[in-house]
């Protein structure tokens, strides 16, 4: 048994050595090999190990075709780090990422104080996927500080049954944990996830052609198009075959008021099965603001071409609203097969005529 140590860490060295030389594969199994392996074409991060506080781990900028495989946990120590940083970096093009034995662990009930990102204690974000085409596949995430994935500039990308698990002591608090914020994006697909959270589950800020299919999403603020804001274009998403559980809203859009430039175009919802929905069914709303809504609609960023289709489910006793649609300058909506059983009845303002379910 005295001799066991000394043989891991002989064999870890020895790998190491091995595919550094060869650059076509590298293990890294502590933080500290980790930026050794960026110039390999094949990278393996091998936990379990912790990445020490307020340190970040660095995989943009790959080479072309690169894979990495994680495994084990990658825990990150608390630091004082804030959301301008992200504990994970990955860019690239057709990168290949296999997570179905690895787990990121981001310590988050040490940040989460009720305020999110609005406050409080430094909180990083988790992951961001910048300019990177490929796949990831399978990798789950804990305990996320503040916003999870920010996918930003991507094209041609598909992730796959991804877990984000922000359960567990002060869940309640988690605040801004978002599952997927998608911004600047085309051609992304999101398939198979399941996320726990303590807000949107999917946020699609910007983009085009985006597709989320087939996801279960339990106590965050819904699966949303938005927050909208100026200039930023939302056109062509499809959002299919989802579930929607204990959470405030289930099929959501959202845009400031004063968006100048902003506009959502050819959005559809089809076959979401919601339950336990605090707030509202389905909530469109041009009066948005990250304080709270504001009563007052504006047409700054029109919202048109809005397809649902076979939206059923229950609402939580005491909810608001199963339909809420509030517009300056709305258009085209088309529901279809809308089933939404108790919350308050609906209310639809701004739009003429009125879809199905108001």
């Amino acid at each position: 048994m005295k001799f066991l140590p000394i043989i891991t860490a002989f064999a870890a060295t020895t790998v190491m050595a091995t595919s550094t030389k060869g650059r076509s594969g590298c293990v890294a199994t502590s933080y500290d090999q980790i930026a050794g392996t960026k110039g390999c074409s094949a990278i393996t991060i091998q936990g379990p190990f912790t990445v020490p506080a307020n340190n970040i781990i660095d995989l943009s900028g790959l080479k072309a075709g690169t894979t990495i495989k994680i495994t084990g946990t990658i825990t990150f120590a608390k630091g004082n780090l804030d959301e301008n940083n992200y504990l994970v970096t990955i860019g690239g093009t057709n990168i290949k990422v296999d997570g179905t034995r690895g787990t990121f662990n981001g310590n988050g009930p040490l940040y989460w104080d009720g305020k999110g990102g609005n406050g409080g204690v430094n909180k990083p974000k988790f992951v961001r996927l910048s300019k990177m085409s490929g796949s990831i596949t399978g990798l789950t995430i804990i305990g996320s500080p503040v916003h999870t994935f920010a996918v930003n500039g991507c094209q041609g990308l598909a992730l796959t049954n991804i877990t984000i698990d922000n359960r567990g002591p002060k869940y309640a608090l988690a605040h801004n944990t978002d599952g997927f914020d998608v911004s600047s994006c085309s051609d992304v697909t999101i398939t198979g996830a399941k996320v726990y959270n303590n807000d949107d589950c999917l946020a699609v800020n910007s983009g085009t052609n985006i597709a989320f299919n087939g996801n279960y999403c339990e106590g965050g603020h819904g699966i949303s198009i938005g927050s909208i804001k100026a200039g930023a274009v939302v056109d062509g998403v499809v959002i299919k075959g989802n579930t929607v559980v204990n959470s405030a809203n289930a099929v959501r859009i959202k845009a400031y008021a004063n968006a100048t430039g902003g506009r959502v175009n050819n959005v559809t919802y089809t076959d979401t099965t919601l339950s336990g929905i605090t707030d509202y069914g389905i909530v469109i709303q041009q009066d948005y603001t990250n304080a709270g809504a504001t009563g007052k609609p504006g047409g700054a960023a029109p919202i048109t071409n809005i397809n649902l289709y076979n939206i059923h489910g229950t609402m939580a006793k005491k909810s608001r609203q199963s339909v809420y649609i509030l517009c300056a300058k709305c258009s085209n909506f088309n529901f279809q097969k809308i089933a939404i059983a108790g919350g308050a009845a609906p209310q639809c303002s701004g739009i003429s005529p009125k879809p199905m379910g108001c």
